[in-house]
């Protein structure tokens, strides 16, 4: 499979013997077959389908979880690197699992990228395993501050999942433009280049395989969250920027791995959001008429469409009022850039 692509979900059909009988058709020299095979189908949701642990360079993985968020491994043989923990312990079990099933090395990091519950909240999992916790200082400073509500409204129940095992396990190292560490002979650089889809967005670049974990900065082929930004024009620099970082392989939070293509596509998507709605309000035309006219069909088969009408109208709530609608610390750190 090329590196970049979707990973096409595999699809099971049950089929039941049946008969066939030939008729005549009423056009000469066709011949219509008319069956009474009976047909089972069940087509699995990509929603329900089980996590992929996916080998993408030398001793790198990358844990694809279309219904939950994604993870990136590093195996060494004197430690192990992960990048994001998943949304619930359970969930963190599985990972580590996959890891164990590879190697007995220690956990030496575990890096949270971003502030969303989905991402961290299987994180004592890996503080049981002796992992340090690195995470950039307004990562931690948001964590701190909305953790119960990410327990509160994580989709728990529905998954069988006790949220009473989820515990608040914050970092231990904090970075604020930029961090490199040295596990088992590989280089790992953490960046940050300013607010992407949040405020904290760390980049992970691993040099060996040129490959990039995108923070929330970039979702592949999915609708992303556009409650937090600060910025939606800081955001696409941020994405733009992403580019003069030397990757071909993208690791990104949600959707598979991508490539440069998906990752113009993606900004291109950012800014025509954000340009639609500049432009009917503009217009004058109210938020009703706004969202049922902006329907966005070529992005209708990504990830997360059904979000679609609280995107636009957390862009238009930011557009009128100049604040995000969730919130996003005060103190914002100096990106790897120099400017904010």
């Amino acid at each position: 499979m090329p590196i970049g692509k979707p990973i096409a979900l595999r699809q099971t059909m049950a089929r039941h013997p049946g008969s066939s009988r030939q008729i005549d058709s009423v056009k000469r020299g066709t011949i219509v077959i008319s069956s009474l095979l009976v047909i089972a189908a069940f087509i699995s949701s990509p929603q329900d389908a089980a996590a992929e642990f996916q080998q993408v360079a030398p001793d790198l993985y990358f844990n694809y979880d279309y219904g939950g968020s994604n993870s990136v491994v590093l195996i060494t043989d004197e430690g192990v690197l992960v990048v994001d923990t998943r949304m619930h312990p359970d969930d963190a079990d599985l990972l580590l699992a996959e890891i164990r099933a590879r190697t007995d090395a220690p956990i030496r990091y575990v890096v949270n990228s971003q502030f969303h519950g989905d991402h961290y909240m299987g994180n004592v999992v890996f503080q049981r395993e002796g992992a340090l916790f690195i995470a950039h200082s307004d990562t931690k400073e948001v964590i701190e501050e909305r953790f119960s509500f990410e327990v509160d409204n994580r989709p728990f129940a529905a998954r069988g999942q006790n949220p009473d095992e989820v515990v608040l396990v914050l970092p231990d190292i904090l970075f604020d433009s930029r961090m490199t560490l040295e596990v088992g002979g590989y280089t790992v650089e953490l960046i940050y280049l300013g607010a992407g889809q949040n405020e904290g967005d760390t980049l992970i670049y691993f040099p060996h395989a040129r490959a990039l974990h995108t923070g929330g900065v970039f979702h592949n082929r999915s609708w992303a969250n556009t409650s937090y930004t600060p910025s939606f024009s800081g955001w696409i620099d941020v994405l733009l920027a992403m580019k003069d970082i030397d990757a071909q392989i993208y690791l990104p939070p949600h959707g598979p791995i991508a490539d440069a293509q998906d990752l113009d596509d993606f900004t291109q998507f950012v800014n025509e959001l954000t340009t639609s709605v500049r432009t009917a309000m503009d217009e004058g035309m109210p938020l009703e008429e706004m969202l049922e006219k902006l329907v966005f069909d070529e992005y209708s088969d990504w990830r997360g469409y059904e979000r679609r009408e609280r995107n636009l109208t957390a862009i238009y709530e930011f557009m009128k009022s100049g604040e995000a609608q969730y919130y996003v610390p005060g103190a914002r750190a100096v990106p790897a850039s120099g400017q904010r």
